[in-house]
């Protein structure tokens, strides 16, 4: 009797031992491409809930420069800012992805356009506004090496994708679902302009709540998605690193 009390399989401390080593399975699972993709099409069903039962000023508040979603995204960036430069595990620092995302934040926050006349980020502001040419040189200063880097950084992250063939892998469908999500919702707001100067078509107010509501709501799911790209490629790192054999550089 005693040794069938002592069997492991029965011990009440046999739990405790196996949950700690279950517990970064189950991470790994979530952060399976599956479900960031059941992620993001319920954030999308959120967003179409949002848009149809949301009185209109409340909508255009919930959406707007000054509104929980315009917060939240520049709070998901500094985040993502936060995860690059202190996240372990990784093979090298993403300190330049780090300081993209606080470039990110700072559009967000409207920082672009909080000291000027004009949004610093158009050709027009430069050639046509009435600002002084010191103003404009400064502005030129700060935003130059910004998109340089943003621009470095995107290049790099496509030739990181096309050298590893990251499509492979969870975290590279990851990357290529943020890129996707971006570029439909960019499309979908140009839409708008488009097919009213071409076309004189007015979109319907229902139609501009989806677009509008699409638009903010990807804007702010993508350095969601960027943390969640972050961990995923750690744990590709981490898996490759215990199967490489013991001295293997």
């Amino acid at each position: 009797m005693n040794h069938i009390a002592a069997s492991p399989q029965e011990s009440p401390n046999s739990a405790a031992v196996t949950g700690p080593r279950d517990a970064p399975r189950a991470t790994r699972s979530l952060m399976r491409f599956p479900h960031v993709v059941a992620f993001a099409l319920a954030w999308c069903a959120i967003l179409v809930v949002l848009a149809l039962e949301l009185p209109g000023e409340r909508f255009d508040w919930f959406f707007s420069e000054e509104g929980p979603v315009e917060i939240l995204s520049c709070g998901f960036w500094l985040l993502l800012a936060g995860a690059c430069l202190t996240l372990p595990g990784l093979p090298r620092r993403p300190w330049q992805q780090g300081v993209a995302a606080v470039v990110a934040a700072a559009r967000e926050a409207d920082l672009h356009k909080a000291f000027t006349e004009a949004s610093v980020l158009k050709t027009s502001y430069y050639l046509k506004s009435a600002a002084p040419p010191a103003e404009k040189l400064v502005a030129a200063l700060v935003t130059l090496p910004a998109l340089v880097l943003v621009i470095y950084v995107l290049v790099r992250g496509a030739k990181l994708i096309r050298r590893t063939r990251a499509w492979r892998f969870d975290w590279g469908r990851t990357v290529m679902l943020a890129t996707g999500l971006l570029v439909a919702s960019k499309l979908l707001d140009r839409s708008e302009a488009v097919s009213a100067a071409w076309f004189g078509f007015t979109t319907p107010v229902m139609m501009h709540r989806f677009i509008a509501a699409f638009e903010e709501g990807v804007e702010c799911l993508l350095p969601v998605l960027f943390i969640v790209v972050l961990l995923q490629y750690q744990q590709q790192f981490t898996a490759d690193a215990g199967a490489r054999p013991r001295g293997e550089d």
